[in-house]
């Protein structure tokens, strides 16, 4: 561990005690290969600004970050069983690692955000670790937010054209319409809207958004014919539910995910799951995919056709809680659907579960990334 010398001594005390909280008002260093462990909750009121080296959470006690200054760290990891709380902004200049554990921070306003920049990544996401709260990005053109609530994951996947700007998103499992009421279905061709689920999202230029629903979504109690389902946004100025589209979507009526045409999130203070008066098919054309291995020739595997533009590339993909399932260098068609490796309690000779699944392709040498979601339907 390289930590400047006047904090050395405090941080082994803190790991033999566990009895208070890390303070920090000076000039707080981590250097190349370096690490450090939190076991507490970390006030900073000084210099923390990181470009090398771990910082790790850890304990079975939430820990609260809080201080005057944001901290910046290079990587974190979070294993800690009651998760962080922020309370104010922690920045993550490159790898953000979720082991167990969520990043919390309030609903009520988006400052004090878990922020990631235009080099930042993650992994380990799932139902056990991920954030609660605001996740901030700046600089992605593709990017998957890993939100969710206390007990599941709920992603938010985003594209844009813009290479600079800054969207902020979360999820409440509540619902949408003790806030936001739909009171004008003739105006805005609305039938219904989503009692269960909504998110926030925000950010100045227009992107385009990929929801997935699940059983808890309860997209059944809305409509038996996914047809006339869109996502919506709640207009600021106008005050009503309009429609945001449905420029693709494919899923059952237990499992599934949808793309949105281009809006400004800005403009809207939530977006949730609606189904419209009028049915409204679409061709399947967004940056997620459909895989159906069942031998009759369309979309029987995974293919992306990104990847020809990059000598180089490699896939993983996920299950809905986290457990990655297939991983291939520089992959050229595959995944038929069954796991890459042995996985215990899935049979590689059945293959793989139907349902969602995301995944993230690293490109080239300088490890450009893609992300979303596919679908396996069986």
């Amino acid at each position: 561990m390289k930590v400047v010398s006047f904090f050395f001594l405090s941080i082994i005390l803190l790991q033999c005690s566990y009895a208070q909280n890390t303070k920090n008002f000076g000039n707080l260093k981590i250097h190349e290969n370096g690490q450090i462990g939190f076991y507490s909750s970390l006030k900073n009121d000084g210099n923390f600004n990181n470009t090398q080296g771990l910082a790790g959470f850890y304990g079975t006690g939430l820990n609260i970050i809080s201080g005057t200054n944001p901290p910046l760290f290079h990587d974190i990891e979070i294993n800690n069983d009651e998760g962080i709380f922020l309370e104010t902004p922690v920045i993550v200049h490159h790898n953000t690692n979720f082991i167990f554990g969520d990043v919390i921070n309030t609903k009520l306003n988006s400052n004090n955000t878990l922020s990631l920049t235009s080099v930042s990544f993650y992994n380990g996401e799932s139902n056990f670790s991920k954030v609660d709260g605001f996740l901030s990005v700046t600089g992605q053109e593709n990017f998957l937010f890993p939100i969710g609530d206390e007990n599941y994951l709920r992603p938010l996947g985003l594209k844009t054209t813009s290479k600079t700007s800054t969207y902020k998103s979360a999820y409440l499992f509540e619902n949408s319409n003790w806030y936001f009421p739909l009171i004008n279905k003739d105006e805005s061709g609305i039938a219904l809207i989503s009692e269960y689920e909504y998110w926030l999202l925000t950010g100045s230029d227009a992107a385009i958004i990929t929801l997935s629903w699940n059983e808890r979504s309860a997209i059944g109690n809305l409509t038996n014919n996914l047809d006339n389902l869109n996502i919506v946004g709640f207009n600021k100025e106008l005050n009503m539910w309009q429609s945001l589209g449905a420029l693709d979507r494919t899923g059952n009526l237990e499992q599934g995910m949808i793309t949105s045409f281009e809006f400004i999130p800005d403009q809207y203070s939530a977006i949730t799951f609606a189904i419209m008066q009028k049915n409204n098919a679409v061709s399947h054309k967004g940056y997620h995919y459909l895989v159906t291995p069942n031998g009759d020739g369309i979309n029987d595997f995974l293919f992306i056709p990104e990847l020809a533009d990059f000598d180089s590339n490699r896939l993983m993909i996920f299950d809905r809680n986290g457990l990655k399932v297939f991983e291939q260098e520089n992959y050229s068609n595959e995944f038929f659907g069954e796991a890459g490796f042995s996985i215990p309690a899935i049979s590689r000779t059945k293959g793989l579960p139907e349902g969602i699944y995301f995944y993230l392709v690293e490109l080239g040498e300088d490890n450009l990334t893609i992300q979303g979601f596919l679908f396996l339907d069986r």
